[in-house]
């Protein structure tokens, strides 16, 4: 089951990390227009945020396009292929958060910048797939628990997202991530 989930994991991460490098050497071709590009993505991480939120209803977010061929169980290229089919189906890994770290990793002159920033997102999605998967027993016990908290943290990141929107659109972005450098120099570290 772990070794399961470690190959969906990496087929998983192999995906995001490969988006993220390719957004990061389009950016290069953009820097021309980052000024309104800016305004247009702030826009954009803004109305995601308030539809996170509740707030805004877009009904075409709702709908899912799904695959019903069916793959090989049980073999290590089986679990690769699920793990691709599954980080490019599933609206959760590829929506509003992915969208903003995108973004961002486009906006940034460094390739490794853009490729950590993605690499740190697939690594954020892929390591409660693997704790899961060794502690199904006691998560399942504990499930109930945990979706009760559900909605409150979805708004709560609705609302990041909004605030990180209109940073972007208003040019504070900057002075919030010199502030954040400031009071905490440990971020330094991270990249």
């Amino acid at each position: 089951m772990i070794w399961l989930s470690l190959l969906f994991s990496l087929g998983f991460s192999a995906v995001f990390i490969t988006l993220g490098a390719g957004a990061t050497a389009i950016s290069q071709l953009l820097l021309a227009y980052r000024y309104e590009l800016t305004l247009i993505a702030g826009g954009i991480v803004i109305l995601f945020g308030l539809f996170m939120m509740g707030v805004l209803r877009l009904s075409w977010l709702y709908r899912d396009i799904r695959f019903t061929g069916v793959t090989g169980g049980g073999r290590p290229m089986g679990a690769f292929v699920l793990g691709l089919a599954f980080a490019f189906g599933w609206t959760p890994c590829i929506g509003p958060v992915l969208g903003l770290i995108l973004a961002l990793s486009a906006f940034s002159s460094q390739l490794a910048s853009g490729v950590s920033l993605l690499a740190i997102y697939s690594l954020g999605l892929a390591v409660p797939f693997l704790l899961v998967a060794a502690f199904t027993g006691t998560f399942l016990r504990h499930v109930r628990v945990v979706r009760r908290f559900g909605r409150p943290l979805q708004f709560g990141a609705g609302a990041v997202m909004a605030v990180m929107g209109a940073a972007m659109i208003t040019g504070d972005l900057t002075t919030w991530s010199l502030w954040l450098l400031e009071t905490f120099p440990v971020l330094l570290e991270i990249g």
